[in-house]
C-alpha cells in the first residue's frame, strides 16, 4: 500500500478562483510574457514545436498562437513530444509536485530544447505569509501555513 502524500493546492479551489479572473488581473502575466519574449530574443536559434503549460490557456495563446498549449495538471500531457522550447507559464509554483512536473517536461523536451519557467521565488509573498502567521497566533495561538512554499 503506498503512502499519499497530503496535496499542496486544492485544484478544485484554484480552478474556481481561474474561473473568477478577468483581464485586469493578467498583470503578473503580462510581465512574464514580456521577460520569455526579452529572453528568447537572446537565444540564437529558431522554435518550431513549443509547448506551454500553463492554466489560462486563452491569455497564452495569444502572444504565442503556434504554441500547443498544455493544462497544468498534476500529470502534464504532452501531445507533440519532443519540443524545442517549453515554456511553464506561471503555474509551477502551484503544483503539488513541482519537481515532479520539471522532470516531466525534461522529459518532453528534444535534446537541445530549451525550458523557461515561469514562477514565483521564495520571498515572493513573505510579507503576507508573516503578518497572517502573526494574527493567526495571535488569535488562535497556533500557527498553519496559509501561503504556499515557494522554490528557491
Amino acid at each position: 500500500m503506498t503512502q499519499q502524500h497530503p496535496l499542496m493546492t486544492d485544484l478544485a479551489a484554484l480552478n474556481r478562483n481561474r474561473d473568477r479572473a478577468t483581464s485586469e488581473g493578467f498583470v503578473l502575466h503580462h510581465a512574464a510574457v514580456d521577460e520569455i519574449q526579452h529572453r528568447l530574443m537572446e537565444v540564437n536559434k529558431r522554435f518550431t514545436n513549443i509547448g506551454i503549460v500553463t492554466g489560462f490557456p486563452n491569455f497564452w495563446s495569444k502572444p504565442f498562437p503556434t504554441a500547443m498549449l498544455i493544462a497544468d495538471t498534476d500529470l502534464l500531457t504532452f501531445d507533440r513530444a519532443p519540443y524545442d522550447l517549453l515554456i511553464h507559464a506561471m503555474s509551477l509554483h502551484w503544483a503539488n509536485d513541482p519537481v515532479g512536473q520539471l522532470i516531466q517536461c525534461r522529459r518532453a523536451l528534444r535534446a537541445d530544447g530549451l525550458l523557461l519557467a515561469v514562477t514565483f521565488g521564495g520571498q515572493t509573498l513573505n510579507e503576507l505569509r508573516s503578518c497572517l502567521g502573526q494574527a493567526e497566533l495571535e488569535v488562535t495561538g497556533g500557527l498553519s501555513p496559509r501561503v504556499a512554499p515557494m522554490g528557491e
